[in-house]
């Protein structure tokens, strides 16, 4: 059955419909169809944020009428399954999109439809972008039933008051706008709202390209400043002095010198300690202890004994360097390294690492790129994972399985995607490569406790076969599954340059004549 949807179902009347090029038309006339298209598009979103809400509704549905009347489910907490977060989890599937960005559609849908009335109705007649009407119903969400109204009217008709000036608001001036109205109908509110967000505070690393890595934080304003006064103040001084990096390098080596007690204020090494002719004498003043003047228990060095950590181990850790080498130098391809996920993650750290230091401890891990090395009879057969097979998978699959979910595979948990049978493990899903799956904490609690099937394939596939009967295909993307895309890809090549002559025709079997002349 076809539908469509209008305008007219929220009272605006169709929108415009251009027969003609837009090449035709002139600037009027294409203004008025850019506001066209974007009035639908926020309409678009007004249904978007419905259906989230309505997806949450069905599965509170589905979930009482399979245990019954209230009050009467006796799972345990940790079996049972909020329905946001199952609506979140399937439209992070169904629309392709991150964890992040479909648990604030869930939320903001939610919001708006429940206790955001004054919002609802500025979102379903195309007044506002849905980015910006699920930042600001997510950032209602915070605010106490007992003075929401009064918020969420001060909110909406600043937010309706600058689109309709043409200036959209940033989020900081959402945020700016939300604060000001809590402080003027809960002043106390607002206080105690300063120590709750204390304690969501964070820092998150997220590797990038080129050996490069982002760092984002979450910290007090306080905090925040005295750490901003220490930068700024590092770099400043480095800068008067005429060095020669720009102002933003140098604020950046003040941060990376906060990690490193090796290191000047801009990350610069520091000198070398005084050799035997220039050695300082123990007993002046001022005078800096060596290794052999420090009370430090036997088998440790200067390094420990200043808090510094070994080399060849990660800063503030005691374990050693682990690579993990894709073996493909038997395929044709040159070995592909690997950095096990840590405080050492780049190439020129470990080359300074191994030359400063030459009792350096690092382990190569040679890894077999071929499926199911790691397997044997016996092993599939018990329950628990070797720490091998589990390290390969969390290289294979890269992150948490799940679509739209980016957790790191080092910080999930290994799963079994046919159910292991613990009182006859031959009838149940085996301990094997193809069988396993990297899944983080919720999503492992999805699966286990949730109605979705899950079926592996044979190279760490996984097909997600929802309630609503929908299939989500997904393919693991960590290095391992890269390396070996990497030599099909090259095994491909090698058979069409096999196959296909150099003047461009298909090679005939032995004994067969060409028909036709050569290509010119």
């Amino acid at each position: 059955m076809d539908t469509t949807t209008t305008a007219r179902a929220f009272g605006l009347g169709a929108l415009r419909a251009v027969d003609e090029p837009l090449e035709s038309l002139d600037a009027s006339a294409l203004s008025e169809v850019a506001r066209s298209a974007t009035l639908a598009q926020n309409l678009a979103g007004a249904t978007r944020l419905h259906a989230a809400h309505l997806l949450v509704e069905s599965f509170k549905s589905l979930d009482e009428a399979a245990r019954g009347e209230p009050g009467a489910d006796t799972r345990p907490a940790h079996a049972r399954l909020d329905p946001a977060d199952r609506a979140r989890h399937h439209l992070a599937a169904a629309l392709a999109m991150t964890g992040w960005h479909a648990r604030h559609l869930v939320t903001a849908g939610v919001q708006i439809h429940t206790r955001l009335p004054r919002l609802r109705e500025a979102v379903e007649r195309g007044l506002l972008p849905e980015q910006l009407a699920i930042d600001a119903a997510c950032r209602l969400a915070s605010i106490p039933d007992d003075i929401i109204s009064g918020v969420e009217s001060d909110v909406v008709a600043r937010l309706t008051r600058d689109l309709a000036g043409g200036h959209r608001p940033s989020r900081t001036a959402l945020d700016t706008t939300v604060d000001a109205s809590r402080e003027r109908h809960d002043p106390q509110g607002a206080g105690d709202a300063v120590d709750a967000a204390a304690d969501k505070r964070t820092v998150r690393f997220r590797p990038e390209r080129d050996g490069m890595t982002s760092m984002w934080a979450h910290l007090p304003s306080g905090d925040a400043e005295k750490l901003r006064r220490r930068i700024d103040a590092a770099a400043r001084a480095a800068a008067e002095t005429g060095h020669p990096r720009t102002r933003d390098q140098l604020r950046a080596d003040a941060l990376i010198a906060l990690g490193d007690p090796n290191t000047t204020d801009i990350a610069d090494p520091l000198p070398d300690h005084p050799g035997d002719d220039g050695a300082a004498d123990p007993a002046a003043p001022g005078a800096t202890a060596t290794a052999a003047d420090t009370d430090t228990a036997p088998g440790t060095d200067a390094a420990d004994a200043a808090g510094r950590a070994p080399l060849g181990a990660s800063w503030g850790t005691d374990q050693p360097i682990r690579i993990s080498v894709i073996d493909s130098i038997a395929q044709g391809l040159p070995n592909r390294v690997e950095f096990v996920t840590g405080a050492y993650a780049s190439f020129d750290w470990l080359c300074e690492e191994l030359l400063s230091g030459g009792d350096a401890k690092v382990r190569f891990e040679l890894l077999d790129p071929q499926p199911g090395t790691e397997d044997t009879p016996d092993a599939a057969l018990k329950y628990r994972i070797s720490p091998a097979l589990a390290e390969r998978i969390r290289l294979r699959d890269g992150t948490c399985r799940h679509p739209g979910c980016t957790v790191d595979a080092h910080n999930c948990e290994i799963d079994h995607v046919i159910a292991f049978d613990h009182q006859r493990p031959e009838l149940g899903g085996p301990t094997a490569e193809w069988n396993l799956v990297c899944l983080c904490r919720k999503h492992h609690r999805e699966k286990t406790f949730g109605h979705c099937a899950y079926r592996p394939g044979p190279l760490g596939e996984l097909t997600i076969i929802t309630e609503t009967g929908h299939e989500h295909h997904t393919r693991p993307h960590g290095p391992l599954a890269q390396a070996r895309d990497r030599i099909l890809d090259h095994r491909w090549h090698q058979h069409l340059d096999r196959l296909i002559a150099d003047d461009g025709h298909l090679t005939n079997p032995r004994g067969a004549e060409r028909d036709g002349p050569r290509p010119a």
